[in-house]
């Protein structure tokens, strides 16, 4: 804020005027739909409405929907219920280019849940081709009920499908916690060169690539029904809807580039224990950001939703908004600076069975009314309530009291409540010190803005103590001492971390053990001064664990770390992935740095690589020569013709290349020219074992 450098004279001064809570209201924007169920855009602003019982319809950017169909696959689709039938639709980043699209749905007559490829006409962008079909996936379903639906690409440019656990109540098949099933499960994979032999591809840092307990197609899984997701376009965050049980609805946030997470069903339903049986400990699972319990207000079966990213409601702007099927009501979730998460409720309705939400190309939103056969426009009911003023009179300075700030609003319905943050109403506050003042100010719609004040000294204070410190990082186990500038004579220096003072830290230093927003404060006669915040971060805390798996070793975290093996005490160049390897015995260990450089090192583990045996049904194996300076023979004879998969991978784990073959004999050349000099890694997969050979190139 500015100071002003004149006595006892009145003139306007604010700050940034904010929000406290925004509300929403609904608009029509179009109608006539038979039982919509998503929306998505492709690029440009037409949006593409997906009815339940198998047709997708477009609507030009003002809303009107064109007389065509755009895609009509209704003798395909099983619809019964509310949860069958054509459910998600997906348009890919190069879609303008190739004309793909994706949708998720129950095929007649069976109800097995089908992810599909479709193309758009190549002579009528309005129309696509429901003979184009190109089948990417099909899951069996026990039962009618949670079906999942969504379907969304990433910002990785991967496509994402949500599959529910299978229907029924109480998950009868467990396959929540299942590792071999796609029930239940998000999925990621590539699509971006589809075709009839290989519909898609799985992305070689899919979590569970190499772990033969889990499909290599799941991202994440432990969800109940994951009726909607959605990424964050700024960020890159995935939120997601998981309808519960009897008792809770849950919303989960996945931040970024985190794969591989549980979020516990059926052990859990929301916070709370469902079905623990041969379940984990809780640390082994992600809880929702937030939950609701079932009520009349609250509604019986979560949406989900999107981050409002749009321009022309900037209250809304970062917010999570979602509603309940069952109930008008609407919350809002936000994560806050400081990594925690806010919520609210922004309006309760008297409308309901919202089935989805959608954004257009600019990050508006849009909601779909399953029954009614709507698509309504999300906007800001508050928008135009405004709050201005801040006319005041100085303080003298610091320990005086003779301040005073007024305020007035716009454009909201009367009356207007104020509540000052020292619990003075009215729309001015007297008799004030130097400090910050925020005010609320509430009209009759319930709309809220908030704004401080910074209220400034007529009398100069004394300098603006200046804390120094080594860094601003403190890594686990560590302290450091904070240091302030030299305060005049007769002056005393106080401690703050945030708003909370330091019990006996007078001196003019002070050591801490602990990150925190750290101030120093001298007094004197007749002024005080107040430093500025000092930010100290805590860095990790302590080492990963390691999972060993024959050859193999993963670090076992969710944080952003960087990472480098040892083997017996040396770095191992190049090996800087979360997983590694073994080629030879050793002691091997792992160092983690965060991205504030703080490191720690987990204790040495012995690995005996010579204890991965070749699978029984191997009778011969060779590699030569090895080393090689580019060809290399792959030969091998097996007891008998099995489905064989071979891959060659660098030292950073990203796959070169994969071959499948189904003999007994094997005779393979395996040209290195092109490839750097360097370590690299052939994984053998048989049917009856799987083992992993060093390759070396001079």
């Amino acid at each position: 804020m500015k100071k002003q450098a004149f006595l006892f004279c009145c003139f306007l001064f604010y700050s940034f005027c904010l929000i406290a809570q925004p509300k929403i209201q609904l608009t029509d924007y179009a109608g006539g739909f038979v039982r919509p169920v998503d929306i998505a855009h492709c690029g440009d602003s037409r949006l593409f409405i997906v009815e339940q019982d198998g047709y997708i319809w477009i609507l030009d950017s003002l809303g009107n929907r064109l007389p065509e169909v755009f895609l009509d696959i209704n003798a395909r689709v099983r619809s019964t219920g509310n949860e069958q039938g054509l459910l998600g639709l997906a348009f890919p980043p190069d879609y303008a280019e190739k004309g793909y699209f994706y949708v998720h749905y129950s095929r007649e007559p069976d109800g097995d849940t089908r992810v599909s490829r479709f193309t758009r006409d190549s002579l009528n962008p309005d129309k696509a081709d429901p003979n184009s079909e190109l089948i990417l996936l099909i899951q069996d379903q026990p039962y009618a009920n949670h079906n999942g639906g969504c379907i969304k690409f990433g910002p990785d440019g991967y496509l994402y499908t949500g599959l529910g656990d299978g229907g029924n109540a109480n998950d009868p098949l467990a396959n929540g916690q299942k590792k071999n099933t796609f029930l239940a499960k998000i999925l990621r994979i590539d699509v971006s060169n589809s075709n009839d032999l290989q519909p898609y591809t799985v992305p070689a840092d899919n979590p569970f690539v190499g772990n033969p307990e889990y499909l290599p197609e799941i991202w994440s899984l432990g969800w109940r029904n994951p009726w909607r997701f959605s990424f964050d376009r700024l960020t890159g965050d995935l939120w997601v809807g998981d309808v519960g049980q009897n008792l809770y609805e849950e919303i989960d946030f996945e931040p970024a580039n985190t794969p591989g997470l549980n979020y516990g069903w059926r052990c859990y339903e929301g916070n709370h224990t469902f079905n623990t049986g041969g379940c984990q400990g809780a640390d082994a699972y992600v809880m929702p950001v937030f939950e609701y319990k079932h009520s009349n207000a609250n509604g019986c079966s979560v949406t989900g939703g999107f981050i409002y990213r749009g321009s022309k409601y900037p209250d809304l702007y970062g917010y999570y908004i979602f509603p309940d099927y069952c109930s008008g009501r609407w919350w809002y979730v936000k994560q806050n600076a400081n990594g925690l998460f806010s919520s609210g409720i922004l309006a309760s309705l008297q409308t309901f069975e919202y089935s989805g939400l959608g954004e257009d190309r600019d990050g508006e939103l849009y909601v779909a009314l399953l029954t009614q056969g709507k698509i309504q426009k999300i906007k800001e009911l508050c928008s135009g309530f405004q709050l201005s003023g801040g006319v005041f009179q100085q303080n003298i300075c610091t320990g005086t009291f003779n301040g005073i700030i007024k305020v007035q609003t716009s454009g909201g319905a009367a009356p207007v409540n104020y509540i000052w943050s020292n619990q003075q109403p009215g729309d001015q506050i007297i008799y004030l010190e130097a400090g910050l003042y925020s005010v609320t100010a509430t009209d009759a719609n319930g709309c809220v803005r908030i704004d401080t004040f910074e209220m400034t000294n007529a009398m100069p204070d004394p300098p603006v103590p200046v804390i120094t410190a080594p860094a601003n990082v403190l890594c686990e186990g560590s302290s450091m001492v904070l240091s302030s500038s030299e305060a005049p004579a007769g002056y005393t220096y106080q401690w703050y971390n945030g708003a909370d003072l330091v019990a006996g830290a007078n001196s003019q230093t002070l050591e801490i053990q602990n990150g925190g927003l750290y101030r120093v404060k001298i007094s004197g006669s007749p002024c005080s001064a107040m430093s500025e915040v000092f930010k100290v971060e805590n860095g990790i805390a302590a080492p990963p664990g390691i999972e060993v798996s024959g050859d193999t070793l993963r670090a076992i975290t969710a944080l952003p770390l960087t990472f480098q093996w040892y083997l017996n005490g040396q770095p191992i160049p190049g090996a800087n992935a979360n997983t590694y390897i073994a080629p030879e015995s050793g002691f091997y260990s792992l160092e983690v740095s965060d991205t504030l450089g703080c490191k720690a090192i987990t204790e040495q583990l012995y690995i005996d690589v010579s204890s991965v045996r070749l699978p029984g049904s191997v009778v011969r194996f060779s590699l030569a020569p090895n080393p090689t300076s580019g060809l290399i023979l792959l030969t091998m004879e097996l007891e008998k013709t099995e489905n064989i998969v071979l891959s060659l991978s660098d030292a950073q784990q990203r796959q070169i290349f994969m071959q499948t073959q189904q003999n007994r004999l094997i005779s393979l050349p395996i040209d290195l020219h092109v490839l750097p000099a360097g370590t690299y890694f052939l994984t053998v997969q048989l049917e009856s074992g799987r083992f992993v050979r060093k390759v070396v190139k001079h």
